[in-house]
């Protein structure tokens, strides 16, 4: 699916969104004219996109990266507001690469799944 995911369907899509992508590894990025872009997460595993539809953070987006374990404490929430479009972009074997969500002030915040290279298993 390519081109923008109309408002009134945020919430049925990021519900599956978070449904088939939990668990990928991702980075996050963040694209302003102000600050250009900055990297907020790297190789974190994703956990769920949720959208605020109601109160003083509607259409704010919150997205959840996190560790794999009570090991690994790395954790990060990123909330996005007043968000007026969420685009995805899908790869050639048609799941997503990635999710672009853009705010009213032009800023953008990029989820990029990452691919893990398999390891080979060698023959003793």
């Amino acid at each position: 699916m390519q081109g923008d995911i109309q408002q009134e369907q945020w919430q049925a899509y990021l519900n599956d969104f978070s449904k088939r992508n939990s668990g990928r590894m991702a980075d996050l990025q963040i694209l302003s004219d102000e600050l250009g872009t900055q990297e907020e997460a790297k190789m974190l595993p994703f956990e769920d996109i949720t959208v605020e539809t109601k109160g003083s953070l509607a259409s704010s987006v919150e997205i959840m990266l996190g560790g794999t374990g009570p090991a690994d404490k790395r954790n990060l929430t990123h909330t996005v507001t007043q968000v007026r479009r969420i685009v995805p972009k899908t790869g050639v074997d048609g799941r997503e690469d990635a999710l672009e969500i853009e705010a009213r002030d032009g800023a953008k915040t990029i989820l990029i799944f990452k691919t893990v290279p398999q390891l080979q298993e060698t023959g003793a």
